[in-house]
């Protein structure tokens, strides 16, 4: 999908907005820490990546508004599917520019196995999220999907912009998970 099309709702204007949907849907698409830690310890929903494609790029010029970087600067460009128990739960595709990121994070995104929030953490990089923002997307035959976009940014200048587009069987799982009819 090209995602600079879509009309994202900044977090704060969608919570008003939607001030009725359900908290564990609402909790989700808000969250600014590690999305996979805090659904394997709020909802015991313990994540496993599918790497799709992993390959360089060029920043598009909003994807270089959201990073702060140069138009068409070098990027590297993810995309992955986030599986609980086999299924997949939602879709991310994240983009890196190529200038200061640390050639062990390099390493370990070209092996595809973790989520990209986590490896940041685990590399002992302080995490913040910014520009979250959230948006209901048609995807072709599909039904309408919520997806959420944000900047993760580090201490150390390491930075990847995130979209993630959420499946209606992680929904589903959820409400089973806590419960829920």
């Amino acid at each position: 999908m090209q995602w600079d099309k879509q009309t994202w709702c900044p977090v704060r204007e969608w919570q008003l907005a939607n001030m009725n949907v359900d908290k564990n849907m609402s909790a989700v698409l808000t969250v600014t820490t590690s999305l996979t830690r805090f659904l394997e310890r709020r909802f015991g929903m313990p994540l496993t990546v599918q790497l799709h494609e992993q390959f360089l790029d060029k920043a598009t010029p909003s994807e270089a508004t959201l990073l702060g970087c140069a138009c068409s600067a070098p990027v590297l460009r993810r995309q992955v599917s986030l599986l609980h128990r086999g299924s997949v739960m939602f879709d991310a595709e994240s983009v890196l520019p190529l200038e200061g990121l640390p050639k062990s994070l390099m390493e370990e995104l070209q092996v595809g196995k973790r989520p990209l929030a986590n490896l940041l953490l685990d590399q002992g990089l302080s995490l913040s999220r910014s520009d979250l923002s959230v948006v209901q997307v048609e995807s072709g035959a599909c039904a309408e999907r919520w997806a959420r976009r944000s900047v993760l940014r580090s201490a150390s200048g390491t930075q990847a912009l995130v979209v993630e587009v959420f499946h209606s069987e992680f929904w589903t799982r959820l409400q089973r998970l806590t419960g829920q009819k």
